[in-house]
């Protein structure tokens, strides 16, 4: 059953290819409400998963349910990559509308304080969680500008671009900036009918945790320990008591597809089970 009508839509989704993650849910849920759906990635299996294959396995489940979908590699932080995906896509499916700037750099060397931060490190994740959005959003823009038809284009930001935490500086600058970026953007292209808005998700249980939490706690630990530990302590913080799930984001991201949010644009939208009410 679905709730919004995006039949005949076409969106990109990126950063699609992970087992557990956003990309994959937002994939699912916008096909679900009858969109064509591309799904990119840098790579076609970002987190090996047993017999996960990525991309493909996102096209596979999609098509299996009778909707349409297709694969392209991206590297958002090249403008020539994007163009490329961006013609693919017209070809593919003729048209585009709905684009989610999900990409996102992976929790790395950059989760130190800000004297122990290397200025590659900073640059790797600006590059690919804000310059990433900024060129995406540019040529997509101009394609939607051209078939004059209006679209939406959905940024996944952060809580953390709205408040700063320890060992974060780069990533709250980058989510931040992208916040910052949406407004601008949505004001530049309101004149075309095209809603631009971001999401802020607090902690949501992807294999980005799986990552993160090795960084985070003691090696005596096995890595189940300390994932049920970060789960433990964050739930604990959060209002409604519990982490957020992919299909959390997917929710947000499919009213803002929809024509029920017509009138929003520029707005940088919670999805933190009240954390930072």
């Amino acid at each position: 059953m679905t709730m919004y009508n995006l039949k005949d839509k076409v969106a990109i989704v990126t950063g699609a290819g992970g087992k557990n993650g956003i990309g994959r849910a937002v994939a699912d849920r916008l096909a679900q409400e009858g969109a064509k759906i591309i799904v990119t990635d840098i790579v076609e299996v970002p987190y090996s998963d047993g017999d996960w294959e990525g991309l493909s396995s996102v096209v596979e489940e999609i098509t299996s349910r009778g909707g349409e979908a297709a694969k392209l590699l991206v590297d958002v932080t090249d403008a020539s990559s994007i163009e490329n995906a961006i013609d693919k896509a017209l070809n593919i499916f003729n048209r585009v509308d709905i684009l989610v700037n999900n990409a996102g750099a992976a929790a790395s060397k950059d989760r130190v304080s800000i004297v122990d931060l290397e200025e590659e490190d900073w640059d790797r994740v600006i590059d690919i969680n804000l310059k990433g959005v900024f060129l995406f959003s540019k040529l997509f823009a101009k394609e939607l500008i051209a078939q004059k038809e209006g679209g939406k284009i959905i940024n996944i930001a952060s809580i953390a671009g709205k408040k700063g935490s320890a060992t974060f500086g780069a990533y709250c600058a980058s989510k931040g900036g992208v916040i910052r970026l949406t407004e601008s953007i949505a004001l530049d292209l309101a004149k075309y009918n095209i809603n631009v808005n971001s999401i802020c998700p607090s902690w949501v249980d992807t294999e980005r945790v799986d990552v993160y939490v090795e960084q985070l706690y003691e090696n005596d630990l096995s890595h189940e320990q300390k994932r049920d530990l970060h789960l433990s302590n964050v739930e604990s913080m959060i209002p409604l008591g519990r982490y957020a799930a992919p299909e959390d984001i997917a929710k947000m991201v499919a009213f803002l597809s929809s024509e029920e949010s017509s009138f929003v644009t520029g707005a940088s939208l919670n999805v933190s089970g009240g954390l930072i009410a």
